[in-house]
């Protein structure tokens, strides 16, 4: 999907995306054998997953340069959002009208609130239409202005030299793309192992099953919030640095919060201290979903941005689901969560020495050319 993406843009990409994942979503109202729930959930999923995920990356990286971070840790709020409300939608139909009508409700609302609005609105780039990212004035406009903050729209890039132009060939001699790609399978790994079996974990310990879905929430909850914080903040600070304190940062807190759950810090009834720990661990958690897409467009530009990320998109899916496998596995082996939280926030802290002595990759426009 990268390539095509680069050279037809996010339109027709996400539309079809979108349509193909209702349609999956859709036919699990007919679901009678384990094959179709495979085939029409599994597909589905694939599609949302590796599909819309790149294209709505590339979307907003195309359209921001200066404001990427906080554009697209808008973006990230809108994604879990509709984690939010959606599972309350469909609960409200399933109680209504039954699981089977439930699943159809959802394919259509998915396709209305997504699909039209993406073949409506959705454009390859802000060059294509005479525009410059970030709403950017180009030069010819701003010259003499007698406003101030006329001038000061200005594109910092966007049509000169300062913006990289790598090939997918050219990405993928760099010690960057490598290093990009290690991470992209390091943090998926831990993050989605945790994700998976924090519910389990909070009810063997003691938790009632209302207070792990509340910790769950909050979790969330403050997720959005993270993800317009640390967004915002790629805009001050060198991305690597506030990445590698976000992931290293996130494996002590979840330590923290695996402590708290499992040695009852301040007493049986005292879950004060992991609903804190939780909301800083959303926060941690959340912020990263935007850094990470953004930190490819910064290192590698907007030309062969869906090309050189795609790359790496198969390996973070795998290391997505080996990650609760992993987990799984040593729960069943060991009888408790202690050995892969343990591995998982070693590998958080890994990842992050790794990230702070990441460097991006050294781009000229004559290297390029040869």
């Amino acid at each position: 999907v990268g390539p095509i993406l680069d050279r037809h843009g996010p339109r027709m990409v996400s539309f079809w995306g979108i349509f193909f994942l209702s349609v999956g979503l859709g036919a699990m109202t007919f679901v009678t054998h384990l094959w179709q729930l495979y085939l029409f959930f599994g597909v589905g999923r694939m599609i949302a997953v590796g599909v819309l995920s790149l294209a709505t990356a590339v979307s907003v990286s195309n359209w921001f340069v200066r404001f990427r971070g906080r554009a697209m840790g808008i973006t990230k709020i809108g994604e879990r959002l509709g984690s939010a409300l959606l599972p309350m939608l469909v609960q409200f139909v399933i109680l209504a009208l039954g699981w089977r009508l439930a699943w159809g409700a959802l394919g259509a609302v998915v396709f209305l609130t997504s699909g039209i609005p993406a073949l409506l609105f959705l454009r390859h780039r802000p060059e294509d239409m005479g525009l410059l990212p970030d709403g950017a004035l180009p030069a010819s406009e701003i010259r003499g202005a007698a406003d101030p903050s006329t001038k000061e729209k200005v594109a910092d890039v966007s049509g000169d030299d300062s913006e990289p132009v790598w090939t997918r060939a050219q990405a993928t001699r760099t010690k960057a793309f490598w290093v990009l790609t290690l991470l992209y399978s390091l943090i998926p790994f831990g993050q989605a192992g945790i994700n998976f079996h924090l519910y389990p974990f909070l009810t063997d310990q003691g938790l009632s099953e209302t207070t792990a879905v509340l910790i769950l929430s909050t979790f969330a909850a403050f997720g959005m919030a993270g993800s317009a914080i640390w967004g915002t903040l790629t805009e001050r600070f060198r991305i690597q640095n506030l990445l590698a304190i976000n992931i290293a940062g996130n494996g002590l807190i979840f330590l923290l919060l695996y402590w708290a759950v499992q040695f009852k810090f301040g007493g049986d009834s005292g879950t004060g201290i992991i609903f804190f720990l939780a909301a800083l661990h959303g926060i941690f958690h959340g912020g990263r979903n935007p850094m990470l897409p953004v930190i490819w467009a910064d290192f590698f530009g907007r030309r062969s941005l869906g090309s050189i990320s795609g790359l790496a998109n198969p390996f973070y899916f795998t290391a997505n689901a080996i990650g609760p496998i992993f987990a799984g596995l040593c729960f069943d082996l060991l009888g408790n969560y202690a050995f892969p939280f343990y591995f998982f926030v070693a590998v958080f802290i890994v990842s992050g020495v790794i990230t702070l002595r990441m460097r991006p990759p050294k781009y000229s426009a004559k290297a390029a050319v040869g």
